[in-house]
């Protein structure tokens, strides 16, 4: 975008830096979304999904959970204490690698009803 008081060249330098963050960017998204597949392919989970505490659980894998606390789906089960263990865990998985055990996902504990909630408009 050019403004009236601006130099041609002034407004393509800035593009061009522009550019240049861009492409930055991409390259370190890139390099993080490859460190965490090689540590997937080596067997490690990377916690990319948890289920927390509910009083009430919905998934297999919320018994025993106690308040705050979350669990792994991602493949090993891990209890993280708070939101910011799993958190630290998840932008990280490599500083304390846990081997994946099982399969990913939450089991529910109870099928959806197929026809859909009842009553109607």
């Amino acid at each position: 975008m050019f403004y009236e008081d601006e130099t041609t060249a002034d407004a393509l330098q800035a593009d061009h830096e522009a550019q240049l963050d861009a492409d930055v960017q991409q390259a370190e998204m890139e390099a993080a979304a490859q460190r965490s597949q090689a540590h997937e392919k080596a067997g490690y989970c990377a916690h990319l999904s948890a289920v927390g505490y509910l009083p009430e659980p919905v998934y297999e894998e919320q018994r025993g959970l106690q308040p705050g606390q979350l669990r792994c789906t991602g493949g090993c089960a891990t209890v993280f204490e708070s939101d910011e263990a799993w958190y630290a865990a998840l932008d990280s998985p490599e500083l304390n690698p846990v081997k994946r055990t099982g399969r990913r996902g939450g089991t529910p504990l109870r099928q959806a009803d197929s026809a859909g909630p009842s009553g109607g408009a």
